[in-house]
């Protein structure tokens, strides 16, 4: 007598559908830290108007690709990759949303790499989880939202190091040369882009008995030399320029920090749990090189900022975003680290939370210099017989994107003088009367473009 037939029960069922979703769910591992950085990036892209960094960067792209190279390399070397990539685009379009575009593809490719980094240190579910934690910092996305060249500094470092830890891991000598080539291009995207190369270097000195020094020593010898050089140029270019940056402040370095960190205390301590971690499962001759390699992504850039700092004026509140790089790789190993399952739920969970409260913080906050509105104000009240004048100096890109009709003066004349100011509000009408010259002039009105950013007619008595 044959065997009943045995008929599935709705808790087989549900066993085989859950199966098949954590399959799905595994199969799409690498896809979810790029499709939200690239969702996140684009959300709301063009809502904002520029700021004076963008305005200033988006000029130094127009012209033909010879001459913005030549002007980058001669005027402003730390953004000669970017302004180089956005060129093409600045030719064909002048949306904020399009122009934007190329800092969400640069954050889309770094969510990639940390993937891939991830899975070669720590397994694929390290690199999901830095992955998403990358994807989802609001500090990175601020990045993606923005002209300049930090989004892609920070792909850049961690292309760098997939392709070093891919060397590093029993590559031969193809993989060492593409490391060579991506290490040297490093401070073409921005001079803290080389504190990856330092990272490096110093896990290759960890990992000296473990890789093959004749090809991991030249590598890492040119690329070292590429970087000084051109880190040479860039400091001699910096120590006079004229973006206001000052001098470095413990305050500002503890925002750059709060800002790589996404401001969520937990990504901290996953982070140094994460590099424990590693060092944990390496023996003295072989893998303690990752550790070093994740500690240095996250701390080299500091270091970088201290050391610059000294002597030149440096914008610690942005740069320093880069360490995210890697404070979420060590997020990441430390978040699948965990043993106990309850406890990794929950804290990945609060990472969630954290991240979605400060992304929600960051898009209720107002905008400091709202310069669409402001060339609105002034379009609305000017005539062919006043003049227009733009404080600070290097403000003026920006205001011309918004209104490239008006022609913008140095001096106030004519029968009235619109002048728009950028900064301390309380310093605003002290700024005005430079420019308008009392008693020739006297201020009719002061009408706000966001808390930061006000346009003042001046008109004679």
């Amino acid at each position: 007598m044959s065997a009943p037939a045995h008929s599935p029960t709705t808790a087989d069922e549900s066993v085989a559908l859950a199966g098949r979703s954590f399959a799905v769910l595994d199969r799409t591992l690498p896809f979810l830290g790029p499709a939200l950085a690239a969702v996140l990036g684009a959300a709301a892209l063009g809502r904002r108007s520029l700021t004076i960094d963008e305005g200033s960067t988006l000029a130094a792209a127009q012209g033909s690709l010879s001459q913005v190279l030549d002007h980058a390399l001669s005027d402003d070397p730390a953004k000669t990759g970017f302004v180089a990539l956005l060129q093409p685009v600045a030719a064909r379009v002048d949306s904020e949303l399009w122009l934007r575009m190329p800092s969400v593809v640069a954050t889309v490719v770094a969510a990639i790499a940390i993937y891939r980094l991830g899975r070669r240190l720590a397994g694929r579910h390290a690199g999901a989880a830095a992955s998403l934690i990358l994807a989802s910092s609001v500090g990175v996305v601020a990045l993606s939202r923005m002209i300049g060249p930090l989004a892609l500094a920070l792909g850049a470092m961690l292309v760098s190091s997939a392709l070093f830890a891919r060397a590093a891991d029993g590559g031969h000598a193809l993989w060492w040369a593409a490391y060579a080539v991506s290490a040297a291009l490093l401070p073409l995207t921005h001079p803290i882009a080389a504190s990856a190369l330092a990272a490096q270097v110093v896990a290759i000195v960890v990992a000296r008995r473990e890789v093959d020094l004749r090809l991991a020593l030249p590598a890492a010898g040119i690329a070292v030399v590429e970087c000084g050089l051109f880190l040479a140029a860039a400091a001699i270019d910096r120590a006079d320029a004229p973006d206001g940056a000052g001098p470095l402040e413990l305050g500002d370095l503890g925002t750059g920090i709060g800002k790589a960190l996404g401001w969520s205390p937990l990504v901290a301590a996953l982070a140094v749990w994460g590099v424990i971690a590693l060092y944990r499962d390496a023996t003295p001759s072989r893998g303690r090189w990752k550790a070093v390699l994740v500690a240095g992504l996250a701390v080299m850039p500091v270091l970088a900022v201290l050391a610059a700092g000294v002597a030149l004026p440096v914008f610690p509140r942005t740069a320093l975003t880069v360490a995210a790089a890697g404070l979420a790789l060590g997020a990441g190993v430390g978040l699948v680290s965990i043993r106990d399952r309850g406890v990794q739920l929950a804290c990945g969970a609060a990472v969630a939370v954290v991240a979605l409260a400060a992304l929600a913080m960051a898009a209720s906050r107002e905008q400091p210099n709202d310069w669409r509105e402001a060339a609105k104000l002034v379009r609305g009240s000017a005539t062919l017989r006043d003049t227009v004048v733009v404080i600070p100096e290097r403000a003026r890109p920006v205001f011309a994107y918004y209104a490239p009709d008006l022609r913008l003066s140095r001096v106030g004349r004519g029968e009235a003088v619109l002048v728009v100011v950028a900064g301390d509000p309380a310093d605003a009408a002290a700024a005005g009367r430079r420019v308008a010259g009392p008693p020739r002039y006297a201020l009719l009105s002061e009408q706000p473009a966001g808390h930061r950013l006000v346009v003042q007619r001046w008109v004679r008595p």
